[in-house]
């Protein structure tokens, strides 16, 4: 579960570092806030489903407004495009990832 004090990623796109068009500004903060807010599975496919819509921004742009990499939100983008549907609901990754059991890590 995300934390709800975790930072809230600052735009580093043109527009909002020139603060020169007030929309953009705030609808860039807003998707930031919510990303904050979201695990890193949800934050992926959020910025893929950007990726995809109408009048989109570049991946580069998504990567400055997001703070996300390129390449996670390719992933993103790819993960909804089917693999989502294989995910478990319940879980933030696949049985048998993340880190080994301490136990294991010790024994030689």
């Amino acid at each position: 579960m995300p934390s709800p004090d975790r930072v809230v990623h600052v735009c580093q796109c043109s527009l909002c570092r020139n603060g020169s068009d007030e929309p953009v500004v705030r609808y860039h903060r807003q998707v930031n806030l919510l990303l904050s807010r979201l695990n890193e599975a949800q934050r992926r496919w959020y910025v893929g489903v950007l990726s995809v819509e109408p009048n989109r921004s570049s991946d580069v742009e998504l990567a400055l407004i997001s703070g996300l990499d390129e390449k996670t939100i390719r992933r993103g983008r790819r993960e909804l495009q089917g693999e989502v549907t294989s995910l478990p609901g319940d879980r933030q990754r696949h049985i048998g990832g993340g880190r080994p059991l301490s136990e294991k890590k010790t024994q030689r």
